[in-house]
């Protein structure tokens, strides 16, 4: 995780800033997903750099971190469990817990 906002470590742009068209860490506005694979023509469903890699902030939200290494106290982000157990918002442009109800999200 980065502990403190960056420029996107693939197309370089600044926080808030739209990612370049072919980034590969840009998410797809609409899914969720790698934008690099998604079907959506142009730069519609483009996002912007948080500063933050993402999934990162959901995963420290919803406690989903892992331990690399038994002997360390580090806990890092599990993005395979975030796509796993989360679904996609696109109104709040981020990731969702599925067990949450309307009510909870909408906060």
């Amino acid at each position: 995780m980065l502990d403190r906002p960056t420029l996107c470590p693939d197309c370089s742009v600044r926080p808030g800033q739209l990612h370049h068209p072919r980034c590969d860490v840009a998410r797809c506005a609409e899914t969720g997903r790698q934008r690099l694979t998604c079907p959506h023509p142009g730069s519609a469903c483009n996002t912007r750099w948080s500063g933050h890699w993402p999934g990162d902030a959901e995963c420290r939200e919803y406690g989903l971190l892992y331990r690399p290494d038994p002997a360390s106290s580090e806990l890092l982000p599990d993005l395979n469990r975030l796509y796993a157990e989360c679904d996609w918002d696109p109104v709040r442009q981020r990731m969702v817990l599925r067990s949450r109800t309307a009510t909870e999200v909408s906060r």
